[in-house]
């Protein structure tokens, strides 16, 4: 008997162009080449992609970098350093949890997306991918959240901020695009499009809209 597995496509693959960062092109581009290129992501779903369930926090600390000095050396993890970097994580960015031997399946969505900012900005990346990264979250975990992609925007990191929340767009992002079936709007600077306007941007009647 045969079985069919249906398969779903997760990433896309362009049919054309090209990857440079600070002018340089990337080649044989990976996710590993991405994170030691300085590039950090604040993953969609912090669940399913940004942490694994049953490692400990320190574990899920290190997830993006456990294969690279600091964190290792001649393929020997350096626990205590680890250890160290969740705990520091843990204090500078008020994760609420019993310590970093706790299974991070046991936090809540806020603490473990302060774990995953954590992870993200103390690497001082150069680039940050946010995608949805207030989904879910109470009002409170939401303001940290802004005022920490606000802080790395402050301090020379570029923020790509991909959001549903039209709201949350417009108080955050200097410069706006919407992609409608594979075609990117014009770029609206902060206050120059309203709710209305980038949702008819968003169904891909903002160009007829506007004419």
């Amino acid at each position: 008997m045969k079985i069919l597995v249906p398969v779903k496509r997760v990433i896309d693959v362009p049919d054309s162009g090209s990857v440079a960062l600070k002018g340089a092109a990337l080649a044989d581009w990976s996710p590993r080449q991405a994170v030691a290129q300085g590039i950090a992501r604040i993953p969609e779903d912090r669940h399913a992609t940004g942490t694994i369930a049953d490692f400990d926090l320190t574990e899920n600390a290190m997830l993006e970098d456990y294969a690279r000095p600091p964190m290792s050396r001649k393929g020997w993890l350096d626990w205590g350093r680890a250890r160290q970097r969740a705990e520091a994580i843990i204090e500078g960015y008020d994760v609420r949890c019993p310590g970093p031997s706790v299974p991070i399946r046991l936090l809540s969505g806020g603490n473990m997306q302060k774990l995953i900012l954590g992870r993200v900005l103390e690497a001082g990346p150069a680039i940050i991918l946010a995608n949805q990264p207030t989904r879910g979250l109470d009002i409170g975990a939401v303001t940290y959240v802004h005022r920490q992609l606000l802080a790395a925007r402050e301090r020379g990191a570029a923020v790509l901020l991909i959001s549903e929340d039209l709201d949350e767009l417009r108080a955050l992002s200097d410069v706006i695009h919407a992609i409608h079936d594979g075609e990117l709007s014009p770029a609206f600077a902060r206050g120059e499009i309203t709710v209305k306007e980038l949702g008819l941007w968003m169904a891909g009647q903002g160009g007829r809209h506007a004419a």
